[in-house]
């Protein structure tokens, strides 16, 4: 396999500079879980088996049915002895209600708010905590982009959104356990905990699947997430399967695509007919007709919004996480992905996802396009682009100068 090719230098090398790229682990058990019943029947199950820690860091955790189920579970297990940490970013769990954070308080959950933003005088725009791991007694996790929300569960009997999420035992636990223990210091600069695993004294060499945690944080220079997309891509020989919300690709990310498909490559892209942000549906409907243009295969996602975050190569390497293929994960959130090398599991996996598309997606050809696609809609999809671009660099600005401001105050 090709992670085992690469030279011991680039690897020591990668690894001292920290990009977000940890070691790949040897000795895993991994199952691909998708939004609704599959994902949350095992989150209720874990948490009420959970015997001594939670973490729970999410970017979304709503106030809704699905919120208060898994907020009661959390707090039934804190009042049992379970020790919770959970961090929520500020943004996106702007809804979570004053009394739940005193409940959650009462219970003895230690509840901390990612990069709070602040207007006015000192106007703080910071990166936004967006990645999704639940790790249960630092023995397994759950990892993907699923949110706490009646949007991914099944319990509001709507069709969820599609996403995924990976359930993970083995050595790569101690990587995810690491994740949780920086980002709790980053919000609770007195915290002095420390992981719990030992790797060498993991008794899991006999599992099969070797497993890798990816990161990408820009104010930490970590790009390892966005790195093993175009190392892949660039590498594939025969297949690539892309579920890809809020697609709005670099240039660099579209021409790799484009190289793929032109050398034989089977590209398939898989984007969503509705979205919860209609401006960037739009801006990603502008990269139709160059991407078709190349023999890449466009589908559209019908039941319900797509959320899906999952590339798969060449049956070979499968990558799930919270990371989107745009600059708003590049340079505005902290994400996380884990990367799984098995071909069983990857041909069980791209067997699911070819289903998916078979039955709930549509095929957009070019002659479709060229129907669907008048001069006035391919109009207000450059405008479009074009708007979310100046949003993403403005963005990117702010956060910029918010890390100098606070560079020059340490």
């Amino acid at each position: 396999m090709h992670y085992q090719s690469e030279s011991l230098s680039l690897r020591a090398y990668m690894w001292r500079k920290r990009p977000g790229i940890y070691p790949i682990r040897y000795g895993n058990n991994v199952q691909l879980l998708q939004s609704g019943a599959p994902f949350f029947d095992k989150l209720t199950q874990l948490i009420k088996e959970a015997q001594t820690e939670i973490h729970f860091q999410v970017y979304i955790f709503e106030p809704d049915t699905t919120g208060q189920l898994i907020a009661g579970l959390l707090m039934d297990a804190a009042k049992r002895g379970v020790k919770i940490y959970m961090i929520l970013d500020a943004y996106g769990s702007k809804n979570f209600t004053e009394v739940w954070k005193y409940k959650f308080k009462e219970s003895g959950i230690s509840l901390f708010f990612y990069s709070p933003i602040t207007f006015g005088k000192n106007l703080h725009m910071g990166m936004r905590l967006h990645h999704k791991i639940m790790v249960f007694d630092s023995q397994v996790a759950l990892t993907g982009g699923i949110n706490i929300s009646d949007h991914y569960s099944h319990y509001n009997k709507q069709i969820p959104w599609l996403d995924f999420a990976v359930l993970t035992t083995g050595k790569v636990i101690q990587d995810f356990v690491q994740i949780c223990y920086g980002t709790l210091h980053t919000v609770n600069s007195r915290s002095k905990h420390k992981s719990k695993i030992n790797a060498s004294n993991s008794n899991n060499d006999h599992l099969p699947v070797h497993a890798r945690v990816l990161q990408n944080n820009w104010l930490q220079a970590k790009f390892a997430i966005s790195w093993q997309y175009r190392q892949h891509i660039r590498k594939a020989q025969n297949r690539i399967i892309l579920f890809a919300s809020y697609f709005i690709p670099s240039i660099a990310l579209k021409r790799l695509l484009k190289n793929a498909a032109n050398r034989g490559v089977k590209v398939s892209i898989i984007l969503g007919s509705v979205s919860d942000v209609g401006i960037v549906r739009r801006a990603s409907e502008y990269f139709y007709a160059d991407m078709l243009k190349e023999g890449i295969e466009l589908y559209e996602w019908r039941p319900s919004v797509l959320h899906a975050k999952i590339a798969l190569i060449d049956n070979k390497w499968l990558s799930v996480g919270s990371y989107n293929l745009n600059h708003l994960s590049d340079f505005g959130s902290i994400e996380c992905n884990i990367e799984v090398y098995d071909n069983e599991f990857c041909i069980s996996a791209q067997k699911s996802l070819e289903e998916l598309i078979v039955k709930d997606c549509d095929n957009i050809s070019w002659i479709l396009y060229l129907k669907r696609f008048g001069f006035f809609h391919r109009f207000y999809n450059a405008i479009c682009y074009g708007l979310v671009r100046i949003s993403l660099n403005l963005l990117f600005f702010m956060q910029n100068r918010n890390n100098k401001k606070e560079r020059v105050k340490i």
